[in-house]
């Protein structure tokens, strides 16, 4: 539900032409993973919150069958260079940020 309203309000003030609701949902998912693994390393004994707040919270809230359909939807409407564009920053800037997190998490643990 959460995943769904702030991509529902981005796309509403910025547009549907491009799935930036979604980018922006997994990307935060992301980095949110990335603190959570920084956090799990430090403090092993909570690995079963762990897998329920991955799993469970950060698996439900970010999504790859949105992304996947988004993707399909601008590519059947010859959006060809969004196509790639969604594709390469979701890769990018989601790996990109896991590591980010991971890191800032370290610093803080």
């Amino acid at each position: 539900m959460l995943r769904f309203a702030i991509a529902n309000v981005i796309a509403r003030r910025w547009g549907v032409q491009f799935p930036l609701g979604t980018l922006l949902v997994n990307s935060s998912a992301a980095l949110m993973m990335g603190l959570l693994a920084a956090w799990l390393a430090v403090f092993p004994a909570y690995t079963g919150w762990g897998q329920v707040i991955a799993g469970g919270l950060l698996g439900s809230y970010s999504t790859v069958s949105s992304f996947s359909l988004q993707t399909l939807i601008l590519w059947q409407s010859h959006h060809y260079r969004q196509v790639l564009l969604n594709i390469g920053l979701s890769f990018g800037l989601c790996l990109s940020l896991v590591l980010v997190g991971f890191k800032l998490g370290n610093l803080i643990w």
